[in-house]
């Protein structure tokens, strides 16, 4: 096996920083190698693509950058431009053919049942193909790491939504949330709340506040998404609620979810949505047959995931934990609601590049 040289070097750590946040690099150095990123091979305090750099230089060295590449290909599905790079360079990872199904024939008596064709044995189906068998110890260990990112938002107490880190030092919220704030005078005394959890014994972890120094940049909901009728007129495409705020300080040891691209989503596919619904300690809804799609020009997501007041500014994430909306409210009708809706992460983070935010956030 050849070793990388310099361009390939560079040009395998710009893909991998735009596909993997700092846990799920963790994770897949224990999985391809069994030891862990910040003891064996990379000191911490470095920002990701440096990070990923040095990291792929220590396994050149050991010549086992190819276990990697293989943990990354088996576990990022939907990043085409990075496995496509991936194979050009290590072509022997591409899972091998899989081994043809049997074919069955049904028969009665000796003949044929053609009402039965290709029918054959089974106590188990895919009754559900959006809902995918996930890895259960990889997707627990994304999950905690969520919830270590995932924050709720306050001023004086008073819980106002739900936020999550996507830099070190840097959370994205809705617009509408710090707005209230404003309205409150209370921006300057805005804080976030991490580790806010019950505990096994019914107890409450208060958790860590840290103090919100300023809002970075911001872009309001539509006029009438603060009304009862949301969607007269529609939002505009800078209307993207959402507002990036800086702490007080560095958060690198929690991680953060990072915006990169989101995967492909469909009607009926599931959604995870984590949360501080009414302030309270940190919470997931799942709904396993979510979507119901994108309206106003794909501007927004709907879905069938349950919020509660103090839930705007969630994460909304797939199955799989990737990243795709930013939640920001829930159907204003009278009698049963029929939908949630979020903005979808690839608009906002066009919109936080495009005003000057991606160096910030590592993009």
């Amino acid at each position: 096996m050849r070793p990388l040289n310099a361009n390939e070097i560079d040009r395998l750590s710009r893909l991998l920083a735009k596909a993997v946040d700092f846990s799920q690099l963790e994770r897949m150095v224990f999985l391809a190698t069994g030891d862990r990123l910040f003891v064996e091979y990379v000191g911490p305090g470095l920002p990701l693509r440096p990070t990923i750099e040095k990291l792929i230089e220590a396994l050149e060295r050991d010549a086992v950058t190819e276990r990697l590449a293989a943990v990354v290909y088996r576990e990022k599905p939907f990043q085409t431009e990075l496995r496509g790079f991936l194979l050009q360079l290590y072509p022997q990872i591409a899972p091998a053919a899989q081994a043809p199904t049997p074919s069955f024939v049904v028969q009665d008596a000796g003949l044929r049942r053609p009402d039965l064709a290709d029918g054959g044995p089974g106590l188990q189906r895919v009754v559900k193909p959006a809902l995918k068998q996930i890895d259960l110890r990889l997707w627990l260990d994304r999950a905690d790491a969520i919830s270590r990112q995932v924050c709720r938002i306050e001023a004086d107490n008073a819980p106002l939504g739900t936020g999550f880190l996507v830099g070190s030092g840097l959370v994205l919220t809705n617009w509408h949330v710090i707005d209230e704030a404003r309205k409150r005078g209370a921006l300057a005394r805005l804080g976030c709340r991490f580790d806010f959890n019950r505990l096994a014994d019914g107890g409450v972890e208060a958790g860590t506040l840290v103090p919100v120094t300023g809002v970075l940049d911001e872009r309001p909901c539509s006029p009438a998404e603060l009304t009862a009728t949301p969607d007269v007129p529609p939002p505009e495409a800078d209307e993207l609620d959402y507002a990036l705020l800086e702490l007080s300080e560095a958060t690198k040891a929690r991680g953060f979810v990072a915006l990169k691209p989101a995967p492909p989503i469909a009607k009926d596919d599931p959604l995870i949505i984590v949360q501080h619904p009414q302030g309270d300690s940190l919470k997931f809804a799942l709904d396993t047959a979510a979507v119901t799609g994108f309206v106003h020009q794909d501007l927004r997501l709907r879905y069938h995931t349950n919020t509660l007041p103090g839930s705007s500014g969630s994460p909304c994430f797939s199955m799989e934990l990737d990243l795709v909306a930013l939640h920001h409210l829930g159907d204003p009708a009278r009698g049963p609601a029929l939908y949630n809706q979020g903005v979808p992460i690839d608009r906002v983070r066009a919109s936080l590049v495009a005003r000057g935010q991606g160096d910030r956030l590592g993009l």
